[in-house]
């Protein structure tokens, strides 16, 4: 049996013997990611410029009477993630057979119920004032 092998197929299967031998380093990788969203970051803030720019020409003026109250809602957040950290550790140190998939899961439920309170502290507060 005879096989021609021509330019292309030498050329297809050297890529895929490059890409499948391709091991990225977890710098370059985050490298990567950390380019990708400061592009993305620079273009909203940009975008986001040029129309406060163009609304300012036309001579239109947005107040904001609703607050985003974001402040608050982080520092929600972040209490929840902390005590779901802080929980999976205790957990993990009486029990070392559990998975390390403990941390995610009560980082995940416990940063959800940390934005569940800062939704009914800023209702409680919008009722009061």
């Amino acid at each position: 049996m005879v096989y021609f092998v021509t330019k292309s197929h030498l050329k297809v299967s050297y890529f895929k013997t490059v890409i499948m031998n391709l091991s990225l380093e977890p710098g370059i990788v985050l490298t990567i990611i950390a380019v990708i969203a400061g592009i993305t970051i620079y273009s909203f803030l940009k975008s986001r410029h040029l129309e406060r720019m163009l609304r300012i020409e036309k001579g239109i003026y947005i107040t904001s009477k609703h607050k985003d109250f974001l402040e608050i809602k982080f520092g929600f957040l972040s209490l929840g993630i902390g005590i779901g950290i802080l929980t999976a550790y205790i957990i993990r140190v009486i029990n070392s057979n559990i998975d390390n998939i403990l941390y995610p899961a009560l980082i995940f439920c416990f940063g959800g119920i940390g934005l569940i309170f800062s939704f009914f502290f800023i209702k409680k507060y919008q009722e009061n004032n």
